[in-house]
């Protein structure tokens, strides 16, 4: 979501694929959280609700696994929609693991979410038309499979997945 002159002042990178998609991503994604601040969850919040509401007595390790994130960021997230009032924990398959279920105020913050992102994705690709925002998705899907395949052999040869910090 560039301008010319935007991607200009990046040289050689400002013509990446990568850094494009990447400078898009960031300027609808705050889009989205301003959009969802009055329902007072941020995207990945938003994003785990639904799943919990897709995936009922889930556990922390899956929903974790499912959002990409590791288990101290799925324990606060969890905490945080405990908080809010929109999940439940309940005994799980053993001691070791709860079961995560919406409560009926999780249940409406879900509909208010599926509405929120709804419009959202509504106003955010507006300039695509209908078959373009169909081939937009068969492309990313496309991608994402790609990366996946990426992912895997990168793990399979012991290469972390994250940049090393220094």
């Amino acid at each position: 979501m560039w301008t010319m002159e935007e991607a200009a002042a990046f040289g050689a990178l400002g013509e990446r694929l990568g850094l494009q998609l990447h400078s898009t991503d960031v300027r609808i994604m705050a889009g989205l959280a301003a959009r969802l601040t009055s329902l007072n969850v941020t995207p990945a919040r938003a994003t785990a609700i639904v799943y919990i509401a897709l995936n009922a007595g889930c556990d922390q390790v899956t929903l974790g696994r499912a959002l990409g994130i590791n288990r101290a960021s799925t324990m606060k997230a969890v905490d945080e929609l405990e908080a809010l009032g929109a999940i439940e924990r309940r005994p799980g398959r053993d001691r070791r693991t709860n079961a995560l279920h919406l409560t009926a105020a999780g249940e409406i913050l879900r509909t208010r979410i599926e509405e929120a992102t709804l419009a959202h994705d509504r106003e955010a690709f507006a300039a695509l038309t209908e078959d373009e925002r169909a081939q937009f998705s068969r492309l990313l899907a496309k991608l994402r499979r790609g990366a996946t395949v990426e992912a895997g052999a990168e793990a399979v040869e012991g290469r972390s997945l994250t940049p090393r910090r220094s």
